[in-house]
């Protein structure tokens, strides 16, 4: 699907978020847990879209994909985490 980038959003790499507090197009680092493995999610990710339901400072919604899998994943998906905003040093 094309996100509010403008651009198809990536599998497990796209995150959603509320433009009030974050831009688009950032890097962020996620750390969560898993919905359905012992092991966290800590990974890189990309600030491409947003969603009516994702309101507040730290919230976000991890784009898993399309297909059985991804719904699988999807659906259990409300894991506590945080998640740090990657800026350039001036």
């Amino acid at each position: 699907p094309i996100c509010s980038q403008g651009v198809e959003l990536t599998p497990q790499r796209s995150m959603a978020i509320d433009r009030k507090y974050v831009e688009l197009g950032n890097l962020l680092w996620l750390d969560c847990e898993h919905p359905l493995e012992s092991e966290p999610i800590r990974q890189l990710m990309v600030t491409q879209d947003t969603g009516g339901a994702i309101k507040g400072t730290v919230r976000g919604d991890f784009y898993w994909g399309s297909g059985e899998v991804a719904e699988k994943l999807a659906g259990p998906m409300k894991s506590k985490g945080r998640f740090f905003v990657l800026v350039p040093k001036k």
